[in-house]
């Protein structure tokens, strides 16, 4: 005896997964049937607008509320980022410029690695180290490099470095 094969398809799962989830229906604000409850939204304001309410739905007054909302947020977004420019351009004006006081220290210290009095009085020159001026702070690289910037009689501007070397 054969038995016919049919497809299992979703009507022969379903019975069997009503049986075991049966549907309860409660009272929500869509399930009352009510379609003037279902159609009732909050009202948008600049604290709790999340934008899924489309523009064309907004009163007047909503309206004035996102927009109040996104101009703030806008603000903001370029606040920090002139912050960030503040900061990128005093980094490159201390660290990084060829004209900064970091650039001129590292290349007086290198005119002092190649000298060669200096490397026969301190040794190897790979094993020179150049610091600041001592200070009360615990941690070793926190020693600032004390620099004066003159101008002569001329009009021509000097900048002294006072930093100390030292064998390591």
């Amino acid at each position: 005896m054969k038995l016919p094969i049919r497809p299992l398809g979703t009507s022969a799962i379903l019975p069997r997964l009503q049986s075991v989830f049966p549907y309860r229906g409660y009272a929500t604000q869509h399930g009352l049937g009510n379609s003037s409850a279902a159609s009732k939204r909050r009202a948008v304001t600049p604290f709790n607008d999340d934008g899924n309410v489309p523009w064309h739905q907004l009163s007047v007054g909503e309206k004035a509320s996102r927009a109040t909302q996104q101009t703030f947020n806008f603000g903001l977004v370029m606040v920090g980022l002139v912050l960030t420019g503040g900061v990128g351009y005093f980094l490159y004006q201390d660290v990084f410029s060829p004209e900064s006081k970091t650039a001129y220290f590292s290349r007086a210290f290198d005119r002092v690695k190649k000298d060669p009095e200096c490397v026969a009085l301190l040794g190897d020159s790979k094993k020179i180290v150049a610091h600041g001026e001592e200070t009360m702070n615990k941690w070793r690289r926190a020693r600032p490099i004390a620099s004066t910037l003159s101008t002569d009689a001329q009009g021509t501007q000097h900048l002294m470095i006072n930093f100390y070397v030292s064998p390591f």
